[in-house]
């Protein structure tokens, strides 16, 4: 039973059904959202460690005939082990994915404080890499680089869902960590687009149209070029981030680093990150 308070809304959205969690902190409001999804018979993602236990109590197992994972951090595998040794549901991911989370791993303490740590454990490699089955049809497989090498999305080709997970930043979060890569992403989103979902499904449970892609793009573009020309005129990417952003988040101290604004503008302009991943 975990000692962090979390909470748990279930959203149901044409034929998905969101499992939106997140740990709460001393004043009682959500840390970080995050989402599983899941559409004819297959949960994608398991949420993570601290809302665990709430998480599984809201799952009708008679309606789960597996589980797929986007990828291998630990605010979306934290109810793998126990959907595997518990309930006997195949879980699949692709081959790091699946290396990955049967690994010890050690993570920062915010994170932990966040999301928590799940156990290591031992999955399905996908047999087919182009896609997965469901009940009623099945799930395109979309490698989606830009978060982390291994990120994988899912799209619903009847139905024109597509579940990115982390592919993603939303200009309203305007941060980054210092291993993602937001020029990756953006063809990414490029890749998504020419798909033409009706709606893509994001982690923070944030449900976008390709309009929205659109308008991102534009978005991420422009703020590439104004750091680009800032920097080539000789501005240091901190002062570019005050110039664009007006001021760093508050999230730069509390990952020493892991997590900012800076690391976003350094990353667009093809800088190395300021500080390396802790862990």
């Amino acid at each position: 039973m975990s000692i962090f308070s979390v909470k748990i809304e279930i959203i149901e959205f044409e034929d998905v059904k969101i499992y939106r969690m997140a740990t709460l902190d001393n004043n009682g409001q959500p840390l970080m959202w995050v989402s599983s999804f899941l559409i004819d018979g297959i949960l994608i993602d398991c949420g993570h460690q601290h809302a665990k236990d709430e998480f599984l109590k809201t799952l009708d197992f008679d309606y789960i005939e597996k589980s797929v994972l986007s990828h291998h951090h630990e605010d979306h595998f934290g109810a793998t082990f126990d959907l595997i040794n518990r309930y006997n549901i195949p879980v699949f991911g692709n081959k790091e994915t699946a290396f990955l989370i049967n690994m010890p791993i050690r993570i920062p303490p915010e994170r932990m404080l966040t999301w928590g740590k799940p156990k290591p454990c031992k999955i399905n490699e996908l047999p087919n890499l182009n896609e997965i089955k469901t009940s009623k049809g099945s799930l395109k497989i979309i490698p989606s680089p830009g978060h982390c090498n291994n990120l994988i999305s899912f799209f619903h080709k009847k139905k024109k869902f597509l579940f990115a997970t982390d592919a993603f930043i939303d200009k309203r979060q305007s941060i980054l960590f210092n291993w993602e890569n937001p020029n990756l992403m953006t063809q990414t989103i490029e890749k998504f687009k020419s798909l033409h979902p009706k709606y893509i499904f994001s982690a923070n449970s944030n449900i976008f149209t390709t309009e929205d892609l659109d308008e991102l793009l534009l978005y991420w573009n422009e703020i590439k070029i104004r750091s680009i020309e800032l920097y080539d005129s000789g501005i240091k990417p901190r002062n570019i981030m005050k110039q664009i952003f007006g001021r760093e988040t508050s999230l730069k101290r509390a990952t020493k680093g892991d997590l900012s604004r800076e690391n976003l503008v350094r990353s667009l302009i093809g800088l190395e990150p300021l500080f390396k991943n802790r862990f």
